[in-house]
């Protein structure tokens, strides 16, 4: 597990970003009790320790308020690479959305988790899970859409292998 410390910056960009995000049709039907900027905030850090570590080719820039969907939040060599997060510390599972996964399928799910408890709050690097294996586990329903329920405990360990 890779811990980072999240700075005051990092909270406020991923603020801006979800007030920006809010005012187009696409966020203004957000869950009330969400605290998304923390899950951009996991995507922006995991993404700059990623791009220290492996061949990125595209890095995640957070939310996009321009209406358009990106396919993925990150290439690294040719594999489309998706960054899914734990926002709360007692959180225990990754909820990709069945939606997403089976039509905007990517090769890679990154699972980080949001650390709130210490000051500075950290994010964790858990470990990742491929398209493949996402679709083995259960289906549930919150919030109206239905996911995949993955247990942090099932990621496996990042390396250079992951990405051939």
């Amino acid at each position: 597990m890779i811990r980072i410390a999240v700075a005051l910056k990092d909270k406020e960009l991923a603020k801006r970003q979800i007030k920006a995000f809010e005012k187009i049709d696409e966020g203004s039907w957000r869950y009330e009790n969400v605290e998304a900027w923390r899950g951009i905030v996991c995507e922006l850090l995991t993404s700059r320790w990623l791009k220290e570590k492996y061949n990125v080719t595209k890095e995640a820039k957070g939310l996009d308020d321009s209406g358009k969907v990106d396919l993925f939040d990150l290439m690294i060599n040719d594999k489309k690479v998706e960054i899914k997060s734990a926002t709360k510390n007692h959180f225990k599972y990754l909820m990709p959305k069945i939606y997403d996964v089976q039509n905007k399928p990517k090769d890679i799910y990154i699972g980080v988790k949001y650390d709130e408890t210490i000051e500075p709050n950290h994010i964790e690097i858990l470990g990742f899970i491929e398209r493949k294996d996402i679709l083995k586990f259960p289906v549930k329903k919150n919030k109206g859409a239905p996911y995949y329920e993955i247990p942090l405990s099932c990621l496996r360990r990042i390396n250079f292998a992951t990405f051939r």
